[in-house]
């Protein structure tokens, strides 16, 4: 039976840590988000880190809205999908139009990922009401069956050409979000995903936590189409700068993941998301480590 998420936070069983200073949420992580090879990498932190990014500044000004203009990610040693997460965030500098918060995410004591995110306020007119909530750690979302091994003989192109010929599993993660891979081209992938009801924020647009996964899912196939066969990588910094966000209208968006350099220990993509009718979204770059064993 298909999972059908309620809202962003539901998908990614987040919730806020009540009566803790600062603003804190968990993240129990689970099959739900592995990728194609059945590992957690830096899409899966996405909608927890946008969150915690914007909410301080959000409150600090009840009377005006909100939104993030840029997420900067770095992680640590890569999360085990039995792992539960809990991030907390700091405003670290304001004015009445622009903020900066840090982020830190753990488990237990030790760094899985921290950065900073930059929010605008914008004045937008609010439709609904922020979906998350209060309470208890969530279990882990396990009902995804792990993908099955890849075979160590492939070579990356010759995973992500498989995948979009139905060969191969694109892994639950991007399962969740409905993601295709359209044209596997190394040079030039790109990963389309309708942008549905479920991915939206309280202004009716897509929630920027879900522009931050697409985005960085798009990236993580894109370092995948150059690797070598036998061999691994992780996501290790990510930049994504939101532009626009399109409507929650069933139309797809479509990001490609273009190489900028390609290295033995360090590969980087650029990456862009576009609307349907040609509108650039959002631009990202990610750095991925990519001398870790297959």
């Amino acid at each position: 039976m298909t999972y059908e998420p309620k809202n962003a936070f539901d998908a990614f069983a987040i919730r806020i840590v009540p009566d803790v200073d600062p603003i804190t949420m968990t993240q129990p992580l689970g099959t739900r988000v592995v990728d194609h090879r059945g590992l957690v990498d830096l899409p899966a932190l996405m909608v927890l880190f946008d969150d915690l990014g914007g909410l301080p500044f959000a409150l600090a000004d009840r009377t005006t809205s909100s939104l993030q203009a840029r997420l900067t990610v770095s992680s640590g040693a890569r999360p085990a999908r039995t792992d539960v997460l809990r991030g907390d965030s700091r405003l670290t500098m304001s004015d009445e139009g622009l903020g900066s918060t840090r982020v830190d995410i753990v488990r237990g004591e030790d760094a899985v990922a921290s950065g900073f995110a930059r929010s605008v306020r914008v004045g937008r007119a609010v439709i609904g009401e922020s979906e998350v909530v209060v309470g208890e750690t969530l279990p882990a979302p396990d009902e995804a069956e792990l993908p099955p091994p890849i075979d160590p003989a492939f070579s990356g192109a010759d995973i992500v050409a498989a995948i979009a010929d139905g060969g191969l599993r694109i892994g639950p993660l991007a399962e969740l979000l409905g993601g295709t891979i359209v044209d596997p081209n190394p040079e030039a992938l790109r990963f389309a995903v309708p942008a549905v009801a479920w991915m939206g924020n309280f202004f009716g647009t897509m929630h920027g936590g879900i522009i931050g996964t697409i985005v960085a899912q798009a990236a993580s196939l894109g370092v995948a189409a150059n690797m070598r066969a036998g061999t691994g990588y992780q996501l290790v910094d990510f930049t994504v700068a939101f532009l626009r966000s399109p409507a929650v209208d069933g139309q797809p968006v479509t990001a490609t993941a273009t190489p900028a350099k390609l290295g033995r220990r360090l590969s980087t993509v650029d990456v862009e998301l576009r609307a349907a009718d040609g509108t650039l979204l959002a631009r990202a770059t990610a750095d991925a480590r990519c001398d870790l064993s297959g």
